[in-house]
Order: structure tokens, then C-alpha cells, then sequence
């Protein structure tokens, strides 16, 4: 997987993205915001991912999980961590990190372009 502009940038985005999902969290529409967060993630995602002109299925699918699962995992642990402990915000990020670090990216974009491409299209 490339990131652009390196694993700076990266870590970068999400701590960003982290903060977001905290403040988000403190917010007083905070389940409504959080819907909102994770559809505009989502959005984001699809458009990133399917602009980049390539007719392959499984990489597109691909980006669209490494640009996904790791922002999306990122905004919900800072939504989580908005309120409780110490030991409870430490428990969420380090869940949120491990997620990030054992999703299987190629077997599920692959996986994942298999299954959209066995159902039929319906032609006129």
C-alpha cells in the first residue's frame, strides 16, 4: 500500500481525524454527528478511490478499504474516547491501532471485488 506524501502525512490525517471524532464526541448532537462523520468518510473513500481511472476491481476495492478502515477507525475511536476514563480511551486506541494494523486490506479489497462482480448487472 502507498500512502501519498508518506507515513508523516498519515499519521498526520489521522491524529486530525482522531481529534475530530473526540470533539464530535463532546458535541451535543453527538450520535446524529457521528452518522454524519462516518457517511462523509465512506463518500470520501468511494470518490478517492474510484477517480483513480483503473478498470481493476480489486484495486480500486483495495483503496477504498486503506483509505476507509483506517480514517473510519481513527474517527469512531475518537468519538469513543470523548467520554470516560483514562484506562477506557487507552483501551479504545489501542483497539483502534491493532484494527488498523491487522486488517487484511488486499485479501478484503480482493474479496470483496469477487463478490460485487458476481452479481449480474441488469442490461436494457
Amino acid at each position: 500500500m502507498v500512502i501519498p506524501g508518506g507515513i508523516g502525512v498519515a499519521a498526520i490525517v489521522l491524529a486530525a481525524v482522531l481529534l475530530i471524532g473526540v470533539v464530535v464526541g463532546r458535541s451535543r448532537g453527538r450520535f446524529l454527528l457521528l452518522l454524519g462523520g462516518l457517511v462523509a468518510i465512506g463518500v470520501a473513500g468511494v470518490v478517492i478511490a474510484y477517480t483513480g481511472g483503473t478498470a481493476d476491481k480489486a484495486a480500486a476495492m483495495v483503496r477504498f478499504y486503506s483509505i476507509v478502515v483506517p480514517v473510519g477507525a481513527a474517527f469512531l475511536a475518537g468519538w469513543l474516547c470523548a467520554r470516560g476514563s483514562l484506562f477506557k480511551r487507552l483501551v479504545v486506541i489501542a483497539a483502534a491501532a491493532i484494527l488498523v494494523a491487522v486488517f487484511p486490506f488486499d485479501a478484503a479489497g480482493k474479496a470483496s471485488a469477487n463478490v460485487v462482480g458476481a452479481v449480474p448487472t441488469q442490461g436494457r
